[in-house]
């Protein structure tokens, strides 16, 4: 199995993220696996698990039990604790050593999908804080460290920062709050196969513009110098930290930013691009993640939340935010679907553009005849297919809001429908689950209304007299044992500081998820009459439920 596991993540996880070197761990892996267990060094033994833990994040749930005759989440589980064990042997709070950083850099990847984001934003935190102790974020060029040991030290450091970006994206912060510009700054991953780079080589090969083993980490690159870029032309106006996003169109100017769009569109065509070939997985995937990339900076720039600031707003300009957030679901909804991308599509769901799928229900909801609807709701129901923890995870306020929302947009749907003489499809099977859920919160509503009505009772306590209470003083040793058992540094906590283990354990994947009281709030009395206010989105609550929600895979 564990042979079988290092194979899952060279072909799965490494393309995408080029945190260790392949060829020089190759040795060291299967020489700790076949020799005796004490003999493997701690931060070995840490990089090991965490390798086991991507890549089985990596997998399927039915592949999972193809191979391993166990459930996804079990096994996730499993290798998920046993490297926040292995990295707690290896005092990582407090290390020194690359492979203790590598391992966490690839525990991260392992629980981005299945941690609350505040939590995991935290966690990254520490391991950006790790890596600056390190020097990780000045290049090596300047430290005097061999060639080999500064581009390592530059993917691992990269990794870490656009994850740095992305998570506090998804908790409604500005992605580049602590962005360093400076000269001496780590340089980007070098456009190199992994071949060329051993340990004892005396000079870096210079970048070449081709398809290579660092492809996709590279184009990845290259997409976020764009992005820091603006950020540098924000800096230079003036304006503040929260301003440097995209999606302020108060502080940009459109005209700008679409021209700078043009020209990094020529500088991937140029460096990457041209050399893909569409038949080879990494390479399609990478061209994908090109158009994508540029339909998520031209949907920031023309952001919905903008519209509403606007006064009268032209048709142009909203028929244009629509198509480009039509071509986001589809283009997410391709990567997770092609066959040829099966291996990778586990790096989809983190980068979904959910403002865009909600402005496509919010504009579904306002407009149910809208140009490509029918398109929009194949998408929709796509979506919901390669997502099916959007349905039976409703304990996620991502998942209750937007399902409240679909609820709507689908209602308005069938009343447009039916007022134009139009046929209708048969009713998909995800909006019944949706119906399903709503029923069963009015239920629930309704029984704690009738509760509260009804006058209160005098308490019966039952207590048994000769019971005395426990004197503080008189703790066992076993109590002492229990008592001083550490806290899991790792185990994710909800919003209100809960234990939310229960994203691994008892998993159901044919019912519809409970919810708490907290979600009431969003469902909607009736969901078969249309909502006639069509009140503008609040953005900002949108992102609280973002940023208190993760996003399990399916």
């Amino acid at each position: 199995m564990i042979h079988q596991l290092w194979e899952i993540f060279v072909e799965n996880v490494d393309p995408l993220s080029k945190v260790v070197h392949v060829p020089t761990l190759k040795p060291a892996f299967h020489k700790a696996v076949t020799g005796p267990r004490k003999d493997i060094p701690r931060n070995l033994e840490a990089l090991m698990f965490a390798i086991y833990g991507t890549a089985i994040m990596s997998m399927g749930h039915d592949e999972c039990q193809q191979r391993f005759s166990e459930p996804h989440h079990h096994l996730l589980l499993r290798y998920t604790r046993a490297t926040e064990a292995a990295l707690s042997r290896a005092r990582f709070m407090g290390t020194t050593n690359l492979p203790v950083l590598q391992a966490l850099c690839l525990h991260l990847l392992a629980i981005r999908d299945i941690c609350e984001p505040r939590a995991l934003y935290t966690l990254t935190g520490v391991a950006v804080r790790i890596a600056q102790v390190m020097g990780l974020e000045r290049d090596g060029t300047y430290l005097g460290l061999s060639p080999f040991e500064t581009e390592i030290r530059r993917r691992v450091w990269w990794q870490l920062k656009i994850h740095d970006f992305r998570t506090a994206e998804l908790c409604g912060l500005a992605k580049f709050r602590d962005l360093d510009l400076g000269a001496e700054r780590t340089k980007w991953p070098t456009n190199i196969d992994d071949d060329q780079l051993y340990p004892s080589m005396t000079s870096l090969m210079p970048a070449e513009n081709k398809a290579t083993d660092v492809l996709f980490v590279a184009f990845r690159c290259e997409m976020t110098e764009f992005a820091l870029g603006q950020v540098t032309r924000f800096r230079k106006q003036g304006l503040n930290v929260n301003q440097w996003d995209l999606d302020d169109s108060r502080h940009h100017d459109k005209g700008e930013v679409e021209n700078a769009v043009k020209e990094l569109q020529d500088v991937l065509e140029l460096k990457y691009l041209r050399y893909c070939d569409p038949s080879q997985p990494l390479h399609l995937l990478t061209m994908l993640v090109g158009r994508y990339g540029m339909n998520v900076v031209t949907f920031l720039t023309h952001h919905p939340r903008s519209l509403a600031s606007m006064g009268k707003v032209s048709v142009s300009e909203r028929q244009l935010v629509w198509d480009v957030s039509v071509k986001l679901l589809e283009q997410h909804n391709m990567v997770q679907t092609n066959d040829m991308l099966k291996s990778f599509s586990w790096h989809a769901p983190y980068f979904r553009q959910w403002h865009a799928f909600i402005h496509v229900l919010d504009t579904l909801r306002a407009d149910p005849l809208k140009t490509d609807a029918t398109k929009a709701w194949r998408l929709i129901t796509s979506t919901y297919d390669n997502t099916p923890a959007m349905l039976w995870d409703m304990k996620k306020p991502i998942h209750a809001a937007i399902g409240n929302l679909c609820l709507k947009a689908y209602a308005a749907h069938e009343v447009a429908s039916s007022t134009s003489n139009m046929s209708l499809p048969s009713t998909p099977d995800f909006i019944m689950q949706l119906r399903q859920w709503h029923e069963d919160v009015k239920a629930k509503r309704q029984a704690r209304s009738a509760k509260s009505s009804r006058p209160l009772e005098p308490a019966v306590q039952d207590v048994d007299q000769n019971v005395t209470p426990r004197d503080p003083s008189a703790i066992t040793s076993a109590d002492e044992g229990i008592m001083s058992q550490p806290q899991d540094a790792f185990q994710p906590k909800d919003s209100n500081g809960g234990d939310t283990s229960y994203l691994f354990d008892g998993f159901d994947y044919g019912q519809v998820g409970d919810t708490g009281m907290e979600f009431d709030l969003m469902m909607p009395n009736d969901y078969g009459m249309a909502d006639s206010s069509l009140e503008p989105i609040n953005w900002e609550q949108w992102e609280t439920w973002l940023a208190e929600s993760n996003v399990m895979r399916s």
